[in-house]
């Protein structure tokens, strides 16, 4: 079978591992090179030929944007075919979507995203140029049954075909705090620890999964960790090691907002009933943007005085 090459652009260790594990669990015999940033990037595309890049916007030296626009004037110069280029980002507003359409990006995936979301894509995208091998994998794995529905779903995107939307389960008390592990020794200390938590709000933040979205307030935080409490009434809670993007709105200045990309440490309800909709949940950053906590650290300093 032919090998796949592909390159990971992004920051944060913790995203690119994400992404590699991912690529290699799918594509056995695929190479996946990594770069910290757009400037290493571009050295990299200079040496290589890559059958699809996977690139963040938010980066330092060189933003995921600036290598895209670079590197489509780089492929017209040396007379080269397009290489699929796949922004994957936080960024998800439609000012964003449509600056990365017009300098060239081939589509577009926001962060947090489940291995199956952004799998989808990687068909899509790699259907482009090897259509007949894209085929035989999803046909393969649809045949052994091994992605639990990946190949169909991707399958049926890559025809045109609507995704198919997960199933959620009913919320149990069980699922919410510990993804359906018998921890309840340990889940009564982290609701123990909640009720501590400081009454106030710092700030308004906002939660993002591939499972869903959640409102909430911001009750601690630090340069490592956040402490929040959201309401999870309209869909399902996210669940222990999620990976969510928090937007966190400092209540005098609405505009400045903070998107830090985490996984969750730890979630408890707030009262022990099963119709309870509020939850306690702790985040850990891996986050490793400098200008994203360079602003953080501001507004630690703020809300801390």
């Amino acid at each position: 079978m032919q090998k796949l090459n592909f390159l990971v652009v992004d920051d944060a260790a913790f995203i690119r591992d994400l992404v590699k594990r991912t690529l290699k669990k799918q594509f056995t015999q695929c190479h996946v090179d990594e770069a910290i940033n757009g400037k290493k990037a571009q050295t990299l595309l200079t040496k290589n030929s890559y059958d699809l890049v996977l690139c963040d916007w938010e980066m330092p030296v060189l933003s995921g944007l600036e290598l895209l626009v670079w590197f489509r004037q780089y492929e017209v110069e040396q007379e080269q075919s397009k290489t699929p280029f796949m922004m994957v980002t936080s960024r998800g507003d439609k000012t964003h979507v449509v600056e990365a359409v017009q300098a060239g990006v081939s589509d577009y995936i926001g962060k947090p995203f489940s291995s199956d979301q952004i799998l989808k894509k990687v068909f899509k995208l790699l259907a482009v140029n090897h259509r007949d091998l894209v085929r035989s994998i999803l046909k393969g794995t649809a045949a052994m049954g091994q992605a639990q529905g990946t190949g169909n779903e991707s399958a049926s995107v890559l025809m045109g075909a609507p995704a198919i939307e997960p199933k959620t389960n009913t919320v149990t008390s069980a699922s919410v705090l510990t993804g359906g592990s018998p921890s309840s020794k340990l889940v009564d200390k982290i609701a123990a620890r909640a009720t501590k938590a400081k009454p106030s709000s710092l700030a308004k933040v906002s939660i993002r999964s591939a499972k869903g979205a959640w409102k909430g307030d911001l009750r601690d935080i630090n340069l490592t960790d956040l402490s929040m409490v959201i309401n999870f009434a309209e869909s399902n809670p996210p669940t222990v090691l999620d990976q969510v993007v928090v937007d966190v709105v400092p209540k005098n200045d609405p505009e400045a907002v903070a998107r830090i990309n985490t996984i969750v440490t730890a979630i408890a309800l707030t009262e022990k009933t099963i119709d309870c909709s509020i939850a306690h949940i702790s985040v850990h950053i891996v986050d490793e943007d400098q200008d994203k906590l360079a602003t953080l650290s501001k507004f630690i300093a703020q809300v801390r005085r």
